[in-house]
């Protein structure tokens, strides 16, 4: 029955992953309800946190989307107990740790802080060298910074991200950003990351 559950809950995951990238956003909500307690179906830390990063991060979207309590509440504990995680020294869940309370500070309204910590997330993804976590946390500020008006920033991280998702392999994933902030990257620019994006590729 245990394993049985953790199939269950490692196919749900790859799913939440998958409707959270593409901005499925309802999909995602309805995975996030139907995944279990990771923890006692799976041993393997990496799958734990990436687990907690999505249902957090899935989470904080739908609270600035439909302004539910429930939702804040579920980001808050998921926030939580990742900062425990980091506390008995998991250290290698502390850029997720950094990209959650960088989503508190954009709920909050902080944008100062947001900056930092989206900052911050993306030097200790670097670190650890998680490359995916690092184009989410640019991709996480850049749409951040859009939403504030701040587009040279805004640029800057997207354009990252961008990059970043494609050097990963990820070309369905970058291309899905370079298609749906096209004004932002301009046709000055865009040329050059879609130029970026088809040399990654040729090298895999």
């Amino acid at each position: 029955e245990n394993e049985n559950r953790n199939l269950r809950n490692m196919i749900t995951l790859y799913r939440l992953w998958a409707a959270f990238y593409f901005e499925e956003f309802d999909l995602a909500a309805m995975l996030v309800q139907d995944i279990q307690d990771m923890s006692k179906s799976n041993r393997a830390p990496n799958t734990i946190w990436r687990c907690a990063l999505l249902e957090g991060l899935t989470a904080f979207t739908l609270f600035q989307r439909k302004k539910s309590r429930k939702w804040k509440a579920h980001a808050a504990k998921i926030t939580s107990k990742v900062r425990e995680w980091v506390k008995k020294g998991a250290v290698n869940c502390n850029h997720i740790l950094l990209m959650l309370e960088a989503e508190t500070a954009v709920l909050n309204g902080d944008k100062e802080l947001a900056k930092q910590k989206y900052d911050a997330a993306i030097t200790a993804s670097a670190r650890v060298g998680f490359i995916h976590d690092r184009a989410l946390a640019n991709e996480r500020a850049g749409k951040y910074m859009l939403q504030s008006g701040d587009k040279y920033f805004a640029f800057h991280y997207l354009s990252v991200a961008i990059q970043l998702y494609s050097r990963w392999g990820a070309k369905a994933k970058a291309e899905h950003l370079l298609s749906k902030h096209k004004i932002l990257l301009n046709e000055d620019h865009t040329p050059v990351i879609n130029k970026t994006i088809e040399r990654r590729w040729s090298l895999l």
